[in-house]
């Protein structure tokens, strides 16, 4: 065990590379297709080719893709691009990352260290799931533009867990699709806007359950019903055909061992070139302080963060 306080290189051997990217979702891989481009020796941690493209059965507002086109296809596909280019994919995630001396150090789960003169951090972030026994059944969702067409014509209840302004669209955009809508949450009022209460109230397919508390889930390899306790009717079953949650997010970013500014939830701040407050870190896709969170965001930050990092490498040679 190394002592408090030391670094990485204290104890073990170095492999050099230019950018390091911690992260294989949309934004990571997008990152090392443009980085190898610009000339940068690329080495791109994390575990899983597409990074949380998996959850999603079909993606259908992703340009050029007229029919859709499954998550795990397109992570795939843009994952045999970059690697085509160069990239390199230890498939392993980042344990830690630290600053030494101006250089961004990476230990791998093989306790290999990397060296690299800049990094992008593009580890996106995790849902919060019901604290629930079932609760990863299929049919258990979380992005309605993304999952939802998949119950069209089907005459579907669909259930959503919250209450804000997320699950408020979340209940808006199912409307078009289902049904009936069950918008479900635990407080006696809702924590969305008045707009958006506005519009749920002209939508007669939502039905909004107010100081409702999901329980359990029920089913055997689909989500088939959902139990909760009402402080009106006690505790009882609803059937449904899938669940949206919409019950909050939090950024991927324990493995960062050095201070660095973030929003109050934890998502890292960054400037107009995806720079974060410590300079030759950047920051791209779903793990930074942006207001949309989007497959196609997340790419395009991606070819924005590796821009950005090869400037920032060109600038350290120059001087």
């Amino acid at each position: 065990m190394r002592p408090s306080g030391s670094t990485l290189e204290d104890s073990m051997s170095l492999e050099q590379c230019d950018l390091l990217i911690a992260g294989t979702g949309p934004a990571g891989m997008t990152a090392a297709l443009y980085g190898q481009r610009l000339g940068l020796k690329t080495i791109v941690f994390g575990d899983i080719p597409g990074g949380n493209l998996y959850m999603i059965e079909r993606l259908a507002n992703f340009p050029g893709f007229t029919d859709g086109i499954a998550g795990m296809e397109l992570g795939a596909r843009i994952f045999q691009q970059s690697q085509a280019e160069g990239a390199r994919y230890p498939m392993e995630r980042l344990e830690k990352l630290q600053r030494v001396n101006g250089m961004f150090h990476g230990l791998g789960g093989n306790g290999q260290i990397h060296r690299a003169s800049a990094a992008v951090v593009a580890t996106g972030r995790v849902p919060i799931r019901l604290p629930l026994e079932k609760a990863n059944l299929k049919g258990v969702n979380f992005c309605s533009i993304c999952d939802g067409p998949l119950y069209r014509n089907k005459n579907a209840t669909l259930a959503v867990v919250g209450s804000d302004n997320t699950a408020a669209q979340h209940a808006l955009t199912l409307a078009k699709i289902a049904a009936r809508v069950l918008l479900i949450h635990r407080s006696a009022k809702t924590k969305m806007d008045a707009a958006h209460a506005s519009l749920l109230s002209g939508r007669e397919n939502i039905i909004t359950m107010g100081e409702t508390e999901v329980i359990g889930c029920q089913g055997l390899d689909m989500i088939e019903s959902l139990r909760v306790r009402s402080s009106l009717r006690g505790t009882y079953e609803i059937a449904v055909d899938g669940v949206f949650l919409a019950i909050g997010w939090r950024p991927n970013t324990d493995f960062l061992d050095f201070q660095i500014d973030k929003t109050p939830a934890g998502y890292l701040k960054t400037d107009s070139n995806l720079m974060t407050s410590l300079s030759g870190l950047f920051a791209a896709g779903d793990v930074r302080d942006t207001d949309m969170w989007q497959v196609l965001t997340a790419c395009a930050d991606g070819a924005r963060a590796a821009k950005s990092a090869a400037a920032h490498i060109a600038g350290i040679s120059a001087g």
